[in-house]
C-alpha cells in the first residue's frame, strides 16, 4: 500500500513538474516574441503617434495625458511586458505567461489599428503620386498625361526630341525639363504598377487576419497560436505598405528632379523660374522642420539614396514622415539629431542654426 501511495506521490510530482517546465518554456519563447514586437513597432508608434485626448496633434515627447492616443497604448503594452519579466525572473512562470499573453492581445489591437492607418495612407500616396504636385505648374504632370505624351510614337518622341536637328541654326522645339519625363518614363509607370501590387497584398494579408475568427468552430477559442498569426499578418500588412509608399516616394523622386535645387546654393532658396512675360523671378526660401540655413554645408546632407527624408522636398510636406518610416527611422527624432545638431553645438553655431521652433498643426513631422 505504502509502495503505491509513493508510486502515485513521484507520479504527480513528475506531472507537476513537467506542466511546470512546459509553462517556462511557453513563457520564455512569449518573452522573445514579444519583445520582437515591441522593436519593431517603435519606430512606427512615434512616427504616428496619434492625436491627444482634445483630438489636437501631439509632439514626441508631449507631457502625461497630452501623448498621442497609440504613444499611449504602446507604454500601456511596454508596462505590461516589464510586470511580465518581473515575475518571470522571479519564477512565477504561471503569472508571467498570463502578463504576456494580456501583452500579446494588446498588440493584436494595435497592429490591427495601425495596418490600416498605413493601408489608407499607402493609397493615399499612390494617388498622390499619380496626380500633379503643382498645378501653377506647366511643366507638372499626371501619370497618365507622361504615358501619353512622352511614349514611342508621341508628338512629343516622334515630331520633336527624335528629330535630329543642327544646333544652333535649329532651334530647340521643346523645354529641356521636360526630357526627363521621357527616360523616367518606363521606372515611373513600373512604380505605380508595383505600388498597387503592393498594396493589394496588404489589404489580403489584412483580410486573412481579420477572417481567423471566422474560420474556427463553434466550439473554438482564439489560442495564443492564432493570435501570433495575425499579429504576423498584420506586420506583414505594414511592411507590404511601406513597400507601396516607397514605390509612391519614387514617383514623386522621378517626377521631380529639380525641387532639391536649394540644396546647391547658400541661400537655401527654390530654383527660380521664369513668368508669363519671360522675367526671371527669383526662387523662395526652403524651409525644413521650420527652419531656413545654408543647407549645403549641413554634413548629413548627401545627395544619393540616402539622402534624409526631411530634406527630401520632392516628397510632399505630409509624406516626409512616411518617408522616414520606410526606412525605420523616426522623422521627429532625426529632425533634432541632423536639422538642429541636437548634439553638436559647435557645428550648430558655425552654421548659425536657428532653434527648433514651437510644433504646429502644419509641420511635416505632424502625425495621424
Amino acid at each position: 500500500m505504502k509502495h503505491s501511495i509513493l508510486i502515485l506521490i513521484l507520479t504527480l510530482a513528475a506531472q507537476t513538474a513537467l506542466f511546470a517546465e512546459s509553462v517556462a518554456n511557453k513563457a520564455y519563447n512569449k518573452r522573445i516574441e514579444l519583445l520582437t514586437y515591441l522593436r519593431e513597432l517603435e519606430p512606427m508608434i512615434k512616427n504616428f503617434r496619434g492625436e491627444d485626448p482634445e483630438g489636437k496633434p501631439t509632439p514626441i515627447k508631449a507631457p502625461e495625458g497630452k501623448e498621442g492616443f497609440r504613444l499611449k497604448k504602446y507604454d500601456e503594452l511596454k508596462r505590461i511586458y516589464q510586470e511580465g519579466l518581473q515575475y518571470y525572473f522571479e519564477g512565477n512562470y504561471v503569472s508571467a505567461y498570463q502578463r504576456f499573453l494580456e501583452c500579446q492581445l494588446g498588440v493584436e489591437k494595435v497592429t490591427e489599428e495601425l495596418s490600416q492607418l498605413y493601408v489608407l495612407r499607402a493609397e493615399e500616396m499612390m494617388k498622390m503620386a499619380m496626380e500633379r504636385k503643382n498645378s501653377n505648374n506647366e511643366l507638372d504632370k499626371a501619370l497618365l498625361d507622361i504615358s501619353i505624351e512622352y511614349g514611342k510614337g508621341s508628338y512629343f518622341r516622334h515630331d520633336v526630341m527624335d528629330v535630329p536637328r543642327e544646333a544652333p541654326f535649329s532651334r530647340r522645339m521643346y523645354d529641356p525639363k521636360e526630357v526627363h519625363y521621357v527616360y523616367n518614363k518606363y521606372a515611373i509607370e513600373k512604380n505605380m504598377e508595383l505600388g498597387f501590387r503592393h498594396l493589394g497584398l496588404a489589404k489580403e494579408a489584412r483580410v486573412t487576419a481579420l477572417k481567423v475568427e471566422k474560420n474556427l468552430e463553434k466550439h473554438q477559442k482564439l489560442q495564443p497560436s492564432h493570435r501570433k498569426y495575425r499579429i504576423e499578418n498584420y506586420f506583414g500588412a505594414i511592411n507590404l505598405c511601406r513597400d507601396s509608399k516607397a514605390n509612391a516616394i519614387n514617383i514623386f523622386k522621378l517626377k521631380y528632379p529639380y525641387d532639391n535645387y536649394y540644396l546647391n546654393n547658400s541661400a537655401a532658396k527654390s530654383e527660380g523660374k521664369k513668368d508669363e512675360t519671360g522675367k526671371l523671378v527669383d526662387g523662395e526660401p526652403v524651409k525644413i522642420d521650420g527652419s531656413t540655413y545654408d543647407f549645403s554645408k549641413n554634413p548629413y546632407v548627401e545627395y544619393d539614396h540616402r539622402l534624409q527624408a526631411m530634406f527630401d522636398i520632392r516628397v510632399p510636406e505630409d509624406y516626409r514622415v512616411d518617408h522616414a518610416d520606410v526606412r525605420g527611422r523616426i522623422y521627429d527624432i532625426d529632425s533634432e539629431n541632423i536639422v538642429y545638431f541636437k548634439y553638436d553645438p559647435e557645428r550648430k553655431k558655425q552654421l548659425n542654426v536657428p532653434n527648433k521652433p514651437t510644433p504646429t498643426t502644419g509641420s511635416g513631422a505632424t502625425t495621424p
